[in-house]
């Protein structure tokens, strides 16, 4: 019959990875309370705490404590510095640190110090397989984390001896200052690209493009400010990241930072949330048409309302499908009048009231409000697979096709609440909708021969279904693969989206006439009759064609 498969992507997820900051920037005159407090009162989901200092190991039990007493407030991880010049008892703290950190979601970051006379590679290469081994046992996460002036000091360098090690609890972590002191500013993009499949962390901070090295106060305070000062653009991090599909948090690194913390941490983390924004700000399409699907007439405004599923025939989660409004004559009024700042995925079938605009999305309806161009409600429709197209009877009643599910769902008028009306293999794919007085149209696809594509080993029928029994008749059968159906006068309007062609049927003497031959997969059709015109898209083409009908 026919062959086509398309895939179903991912759900797009609105990115908002978690802040924190480190115990720095004022907050380490704080007792631990005092820290956890400030940062929470200030928006940041958690911290990184410092694990060791001069010589001697910090108390993490009050930290653990006061974090354990809130949900929305974690410890992302302690920092250990083996310097190679500390006593023995000392470098060894990072085992009594990952005995600590046992049972707990926090991950243990190492930096190795600078080079000292007697260091090797090869001892690097030597603690770093004892301490990872010693956390596996406990099962704890190690990061490799790279510093300037250190022994490893960019993410790259860190990225060959973390996939040398190859353990299953070793990754490393991404720090913009020290990126940028080693002369990766520019290029930071590919470094974060090349240690990608190794990348578990992310700390970001203020940054002027071009470093002071004049003394290393200067190397400290042109690299690491609040987000809100510095010539560099941090931003280019964030954007990189969700490029990448990164899964972890972002960290704020405040070392040094002499403002006060009450100042800069509210106002940094109101930077943060504005790149997050404009992350997640829908991509503006350069055309108003990306795969048309439906075509629906609102009479009181003289205007079509045409939907668009987004990304090519795409039936992606994806947040990137909207509506357009075009006028009578199909000059386009509003490319993208509803859908995108909404997070619509890929609106198909539509139908109208004078005051309300119905959509079927992946998951369920949205209902909009003409006037208030505004989604007012959503109705979803529970285990639908692949809802399709609408119709609505005299009494405002909602019948959706679910075009794998092979079933129907009703949304009554009263209820609002969807529900399974009609299930049946007999409805071979149920596609698109009409109601027609007391009866249901239905035209199908056809019998899938490959479940999860649009394979088909029979050609769709026109299916009527009363709407008090149920019971389901065929009109015509074995049409074709067929997509959408309207009615003006006595015929009906039918799409055979496979073949390209726009049919006209009589219901009563069954004749199917080819009235369009040559169309590039065309959509659902809707007749106007105030116009006395068809309407319907071209997936194909991204096109909306407009016929005269006498009938």
């Amino acid at each position: 019959m026919m062959s086509l498969t398309l895939a179903f992507g991912q759900e797009t997820k609105k990115i908002n990875w978690p802040f924190y900051a480190y115990n720095f920037g004022g907050l380490e005159d704080m007792s631990p309370k005092n820290q956890i407090d400030m940062l929470r009162k200030h928006g940041y989901d958690g911290m990184t705490v410092m694990a060791n200092f001069k010589n001697a190991l910090t108390d993490l039990k009050p930290f653990f404590k006061y974090a354990d007493e809130h949900e929305d407030f974690e410890i992302y991880s302690v920092f250990f510095r083996y310097n190679f010049n500390d006593s023995e008892a000392v470098k060894s703290g990072w085992k009594t640190i990952i005995d600590k950190l046992q049972g707990r979601n926090t991950d243990l970051w190492i930096i190795f110090g600078r080079p000292v006379e007697g260091f090797t590679p090869e001892l690097i290469e030597r603690v770093l397989r004892d301490v990872v081994a010693y956390a596996e046992t406990k099962n704890v996460k190690v990061s490799l984390y790279p510093h300037h002036y250190d022994v490893i000091q960019t993410a790259e360098e860190a990225y060959k001896l973390v996939t040398k090690i190859n353990a299953p609890n070793l990754d490393l972590a991404v720090h913009s200052c020290h990126e940028i002191r080693s002369g990766n500013g520019d290029r930071i993009e590919e470094v974060l690209e090349n240690v990608k499949d190794k990348l578990a962390h992310v700390t970001i901070a203020g940054s002027d493009t071009i470093v002071d090295y004049t003394n290393a106060w200067t190397v400290e305070n042109s690299t690491i400010k609040p987000l809100y000062r510095g010539t560099y653009d941090v931003s280019r991090i964030l954007k990189q990241l969700a490029n990448q599909d990164y899964k972890g948090a972002v960290g704020f690194i405040n070392h040094l930072i002499k403002e006060n913390p009450d100042m800069y941490l509210p106002k940094t983390r109101e930077v943060y949330n504005h790149w997050l924004k404009e992350i997640n700000k829908p991509k503006v399409p350069s055309q108003a048409y990306d795969a048309p699907d439906q075509c629906t007439y609102h009479a009181p405004s003289n205007t079509w309302f045409v939907s668009n599923l987004g990304g090519g025939i795409s039936l992606d989660r994806d947040n990137y499908g909207w509506i357009t409004r075009i006028d009578a004559e199909g000059n386009v009024i509003d490319p993208v009048w509803i859908g995108l700042e909404e997070g619509m995925h890929a609106p198909s079938g539509m139908t109208i009231t004078d005051t309300h605009l119905y959509v079927c999305d992946r998951d369920g309806v949205h209902e909009i409000d003409i006037e208030n161009k505004k989604i007012t409600n959503f109705y979803p429709t529970p285990e639908g697979e692949f809802i399709n197209d609408i119709a609505m009877a005299t009494n405002g009643d909602l019948y959706v096709s679910d075009f794998f599910g092979n079933r129907i769902y009703k949304i009554p008028a009263k209820t609002k609440v969807a529900e399974v009306w009609l299930q049946s293999d007999r409805l071979e794919t149920p596609d698109g909708l009409y109601m027609d007085k007391d009866k249901l149209i239905v035209v199908s696809w056809g019998v899938l021969s490959e479940p999860g594509t649009f394979n088909t080993s029979k050609f769709g029928d026109i299916l009527s279904i009363d709407l008090k029994t149920k019971k389901i008749e065929a009109l015509v059968k074995e049409v074709g693969n067929l997509e959408g159906i309207t009615k003006a006068g006595n015929h009906y309007y039918i799409t055979d989206w496979a073949s390209g062609k726009l049919l006209k049927v009589n219901p009563k003497t069954k004749k199917v006439t080819e009235l369009i031959k040559g169309l590039s997969h065309p959509t659902d059709p809707m007749y106007a009759k105030e116009l006395g015109v068809i309407a319907f898209p071209q997936h194909g083409k991204n096109q909306v064609l407009i016929l005269s009908i006498n009938d």
